[in-house]
């Protein structure tokens, strides 16, 4: 079976090699795989991932 994957990044969608989908695709599929009491067969599996915004620290007075 081959997998569909899509890549957004801020709600625009970015074009993946075959490679990159082949490497994405394998990698969720083994972390899904090795959890337990997930129901198979998949219809769809998705993730989201926001970016940890960090605060800047204050400039400390000389």
């Amino acid at each position: 079976m081959k997998n569909k994957i899509t890549l957004k990044v801020n709600g625009r969608t970015i074009a993946m090699n075959p490679f990159v989908c082949r490497i994405v695709s394998n990698m969720v599929l083994g972390a899904v795989q090795s959890l337990d009491r997930i129901p198979e067969p998949w219809k769809k599996i998705e993730i989201t991932l926001q970016a940890e915004h960090k605060q800047k620290e204050a400039a400390k007075p000389a």
